[in-house]
């Protein structure tokens, strides 16, 4: 039979572990949120020591039994996931509310249930873990927008473009911190594509001729283009920017009588095998993802696919 101080011991484990990975993860958020308010890393520090400390005083002053130890850490994770929260709506509102209604319910009433009293204590504390989460800013995206703008206000561009850089997912404010990263070193028209692009977006906040010619890329409107970029870059110098290339040799095909004639054999005999490569494949997603993982990085890629 496991004892009463083995239970107690494994629910302050729990908690712990997860009030640790909990900070560490809005970690970020927090920073950048309240900022204006001084809170540094020894703030979060402080924070997470006080919510250890509230489970002990409550435990002693409600003489929580075995059965319901695990009771007492739920205020604990109540406040932290509130104030990780960045826009404290009805939503929060009612899910906070029902975690106090069935916390005062369980403190009141201690229902006996029939369920050993370690799992009674690991079920309590899944349940609260979840509530926790839900109420809390757990959406990958906003942390990544945090971090991302932690890093430009430091002018640390290189980390900017390393926040959720393996992941597909990409929003309108991820978007714009990374082409404002790729601006500022000076890279925009050979590294825009290879990060993902949400849907019918342009790069906006940022005047710059390359955001200019970059916006005319990311609407597909390669005439325009054409138009444009030899008022700007001489289109005869092969050191045009990456991306700048691979859209002049995609006008250049689909183009009666282009505005400017450029070659390239290179990049030439890229968006040749790029479009053999999308041709061999019946299926459109197929073709898709086939395409992205050998030419993702192209503007090939996304004038075709996105």
């Amino acid at each position: 039979m496991v004892s009463d101080k083995l239970i107690r011991i494994v629910g302050w484990i729990f908690f712990i572990l997860l009030l640790i990975g909990y900070c560490l993860f809005q970690r970020p958020m927090l920073l950048n949120i309240y900022a204006d308010y001084g809170v540094s890393d020894l703030t979060i520090v402080c924070l997470a020591v006080v919510l250890c400390l509230l489970p002990y005083s409550l435990a002693h002053r409600l003489k929580l039994d075995t059965a319901w130890y695990s009771l007492a850490f739920w205020p604990g994770m109540a406040i932290i996931a509130i104030i990780c929260n960045e826009h404290i709506g009805w939503r929060t509102i009612a899910l906070t509310a029902a975690m106090l209604v069935a916390w005062l319910y369980l403190v009141i009433k201690r229902p006996r249930l029939q369920l050993k009293s370690l799992n009674l204590n690991i079920w309590s504390l899944i349940t609260a873990a979840i509530l926790c989460y839900t109420i809390g800013n757990t959406n990958l995206l906003n942390h990544y927008r945090h971090q991302m703008q932690r890093y430009l206000m430091a002018g640390d561009y290189d980390k900017v473009l390393q926040v959720g850089s393996r992941t597909s997912d990409v929003d309108s404010a991820l978007f714009n911190l990374r082409a404002t990263a790729i601006v500022n070193t000076n890279q925009l028209a050979d590294k825009l594509f290879h990060y993902p692009v949400p849907d019918k977006h342009n790069i906006s906040n940022i005047n710059s001729p390359d955001v200019m010619l970059c916006n005319l890329l990311l609407q597909k409107k390669l005439n325009e283009f054409a138009r444009m970029l030899p008022h700007i870059y001489d289109t005869d110098n092969q050191s045009l920017p990456q991306h700048y290339k691979e859209a002049l040799i995609i006008y250049k095909s689909r183009t009666a009588n282009p505005q400017i004639t450029y070659s390239n054999t290179i990049i030439e005999a890229n968006y040749a095998d790029f479009l053999a490569e999308k041709k061999r494949h019946s299926s459109t997603a197929e073709s898709k993802r086939k395409c992205h993982d050998l030419y993702g990085n192209t503007y090939f890629w996304y004038y075709h696919f996105h």
